[in-house]
């Protein structure tokens, strides 16, 4: 199997920076919810599915904010230190709040990871390690 042009590696720093994974552009977010359908520098696809990788980054929002919101506010609750509805509101507002303001930064590591576990999807690396 031949070296990939792209290495996995790159896929992780590129990614990492907001960059497309395929030839490093800045610029694949349409706004802070959004990629690009299509990289401006390459022009790889960079939408999987109808919800592909959107659906990866909510999921993985929802398990952060239950690791760092709900469960210490819940304690917290127990506890008796904070009230229950004062424990719901924060509950509230921290998850949504810590969702929103993480997205792109998840977004780029849902992204990290798909194409760093399928690096030979990548148009850079296409047809790498096949019999010619």
């Amino acid at each position: 199997m031949k070296n990939m042009p792209v290495t996995r590696s790159q896929i992780a720093r590129r990614t990492l920076l907001g960059r497309c994974p395929n030839c490093g552009c800045f610029g694949i977010f349409k706004n802070w919810f959004r990629l690009h359908k299509t990289c401006p520098g390459c022009g790889m696809e960079l939408e999987k599915e109808e919800s592909g990788f959107y659906f990866g980054t909510t999921s993985v929002g929802y398990v952060l904010a239950i690791i760092l919101v709900i469960i210490p506010v819940c304690i917290l609750v127990v506890l008796e230190v904070l009230g229950m509805w004062l424990g719901v509101a924060i509950g509230i507002a921290g998850s949504v709040l810590l969702c929103t303001l993480l997205y792109p930064i998840l977004l780029c590591w849902v992204v990290l990871v798909y194409y760093t576990v399928q690096a030979e999807e990548l148009p850079e690396n296409a047809g790498v390690g096949e019999k010619k």
